[in-house]
């Protein structure tokens, strides 16, 4: 499977979700080498049931995981070729703040959401990390 069919699975389930990092950063112009796709989701319970059963159908395992799991704790799957972080905080951003100010993009066939280049650039500066702060400097250039 591809991101293609698990972003169109998200969508036929109306899970409420952004994709953040550096998967996002392509469609402002930036582009980076990353082993996952880390995606923002609006952590309240009908949502996260509705992140569930999509990634049932996309064929992931979440025997082991609860409702709770998803609403508390990032989630890492790393099952198949597609890994996947699940985010239910971001630090430096809330989700409903994400969620009003994000950007509509498509790859091939499947609309999604980014967020807006404000907040990737908080979410950056609030990890810390150093590979974050380097996209940092890129973000702001992109910004000016």
């Amino acid at each position: 499977m591809d991101i293609e069919s698990l972003l169109r699975l998200l969508n036929e389930n109306k899970v409420k979700y952004v994709i953040i990092g550096a998967f996002a950063f392509p469609f402002y112009g930036y582009t980076r080498a990353t082993l996952d796709v880390d995606i923002f989701v609006k952590p309240e319970k009908e949502n996260i049931e509705r992140l569930m059963e999509a990634l049932r159908n996309y064929g992931y395992d979440l025997q082991d995981l609860t409702i709770q799991d998803f609403l508390e704790n990032k989630i890492l799957i790393r099952q198949y070729t597609l890994e996947i972080d699940l985010h239910p905080y971001v630090k430096g951003v809330c989700f409903e703040e994400v969620w009003k100010n994000r950007k509509k993009v498509r790859l091939k066939d499947v609309e999604f959401y980014i967020p807006s280049l404000e907040d990737l650039v908080k979410m950056k500066e609030s990890a810390g990390r150093e590979k974050d702060l380097q996209d940092v400097k890129i973000l702001k250039k992109l910004k000016s």
